[in-house]
This record gives C-alpha cells, sequence and structure tokens, in this order.
C-alpha cells in the first residue's frame, strides 16, 4: 500500500479547485453570451466589462489567498513529518537499548539467595525454568543458569508436562 503524500495532495486540490473555477467561469460566459443574443442585454457593455474584470479580480485575490494558505499548510507538513521522522529515530534507539538490555539479561540471569536457591518450587525458580526451557536450553545449561540441581530442574519441567497437557 502506498503512502499518500499531503502536499501533493492539498497541490492536487488546489488544481482541482482552479479548474473547476475556470470551468464555471467558461461556463458563465457561455451562458451570458447565449443570454445576450436572445435578448437585449439589460447591461450596458462597458459596465458588463467591468462587472468582469471585479469578477476576474476577485477570482484572483481568492486563488492567491488559496495559494498562501495551502503553502503555509505545506510548511506545516514538512515540520510535522521530521518531528515524526525525529520521533521514529528516537524510538527506535529506545527500543535497540531496550532489546540489548533483554539479552544481556538473558545471557546473565540475576544472581538467587539461598533461600530461593533451597527451594525449586519458588514461583520465580519455575517460571525461570521454564522460560529457559522454551528457549531451548537443555536441563544441564538450565541447571547452570538456575543454579540449581540438574535432577530439580528436570521434575520441574516434567511435572509441567504432565500436568499441562
Amino acid at each position: 500500500m502506498t503512502e499518500i503524500n499531503p502536499l501533493a495532495l492539498w497541490i492536487a486540490l488546489q488544481v482541482a479547485l482552479e479548474a473547476i473555477l475556470v470551468v464555471l467561469m467558461v461556463v458563465f460566459l457561455l451562458k451570458l453570451k447565449k443570454l445576450g443574443r436572445e435578448t437585449k442585454p439589460s447591461i450596458p457593455t462597458a459596465d458588463l466589462a467591468a462587472v468582469m474584470d471585479r469578477f476576474v479580480k476577485e477570482s484572483q485575490r481568492l486563488s492567491d489567498s488559496f495559494t498562501e494558505t495551502l503553502n503555509r499548510k505545506k510548511d506545516l507538513s514538512v515540520q510535522l513529518i521530521l518531528r515524526i521522522e525525529d520521533k521514529i529515530q528516537e524510538m527506535k534507539r529506545l527500543l535497540e537499548r531496550a532489546e540489548s538490555g533483554l539479552a544481556k539479561a538473558a545471557f546473565h540471569p540475576p544472581p538467587y539467595e539461598e533461600e530461593e536457591k533451597a527451594n525449586p518450587a519458588a514461583p520465580e525458580n519455575r517460571a525461570l525454568v521454564l522460560r529457559l526451557a522454551r528457549q531451548g536450553h537443555g536441563a544441564e545449561e538450565i541447571a547452570r543458569r538456575t543454579k540449581l540441581i540438574r535432577g530439580e530442574v528436570e521434575l520441574i519441567l516434567d511435572l509441567e508436562k504432565k500436568f499441562s497437557g
């Protein structure tokens, strides 16, 4: 899916509105010409020229105003895009820091106190054993990382298999 450039959208909108304005002016002039053939003009030609001149000037003023507004919106869009890109880069850096912190934590589990080591059924030890097993580590590696006895690790894994499925 392609992204729509806001600037291109605004420019296309301006071009479309100006094209519509030109078409309406042509239609107006054709109707005016047709009306002039059917009846005698009630407005003298000089007055009609003045009216058309005012109409053209007002159309030009509106077009200039629209262009100025469009340019301001373009500048705002560019500023917003730059700020968003800065935020994206900042979020990427934060994500990389978080991922590297998680990777370091996975390779260096926190040391456990003696009472946690003495209790392999502690929820923290059990959760860590199961997480390491899901990551594909063997019982020997899990025992080394958690500072539990290999038999305790195997017991936790066997009980999980038995009661979970």
